[in-house]
């Protein structure tokens, strides 16, 4: 069974409309704000924060930081190459990149935190390592699922285009 091609095309009629959905479309930080709420042991919260959908530039910019460079040893004028990467840092860093807070402040780029965690005996240099400190393994992934889904890492959320 052959299908039916349509053509789509773009007239003063739809322009306008087409438009307006790109301009929503692009609108997705503020849009699809959650609330994490980290729970241990019963119902009432420890904390919770907001995190925002990342774009494109931003998971590139996780994997970046999370990545050890080391110098072209073909020859040190070369760009570097990647030596390694850490996992949980890229997640941490995500976790970091989306967190919103009121007026730009995030609850990782707390100096009391910084220094209440040193106090317990916490390895914290900076602002990720606060996240891996605060936040179990299990809790990491669970709030990076929830930033996939918002970020669009999901095909229902969208309808293929039929040839």
């Amino acid at each position: 069974m052959e299908k039916e091609k349509k053509d789509i095309t773009v007239t003063g009629d739809n322009e306008m409309s087409l438009i307006n959905g790109l301009l929503k479309a692009a609108d997705y930080k503020n849009n699809e704000v959650r609330t994490i709420e980290i729970k241990r042991g019963g119902e009432t919260p420890l904390f919770s924060f907001d995190i925002r959908p990342l774009t494109a530039d931003e998971v590139e910019q996780a994997r970046h930081n999370a990545t050890t460079y080391m110098p072209n040893p073909n020859n040190p004028k070369l760009p570097q190459i990647a030596k390694s990467s850490s996992d949980a840092d890229f997640l941490a860093w995500e976790i970091y990149l989306a967190t919103v807070g009121e007026m730009g402040n995030k609850i990782w780029d707390n100096k009391d935190l910084k220094a209440g965690l040193v106090n317990q005996g916490h390895m914290v240099t900076t602002n990720v390592d606060i996240i891996k400190a605060v936040l179990m393994s299990g809790e990491i992934g669970q709030v990076c699922k929830v930033l996939d889904n918002i970020s669009g890492d999901n095909t229902a959320l969208f309808d293929y285009a039929k040839n």
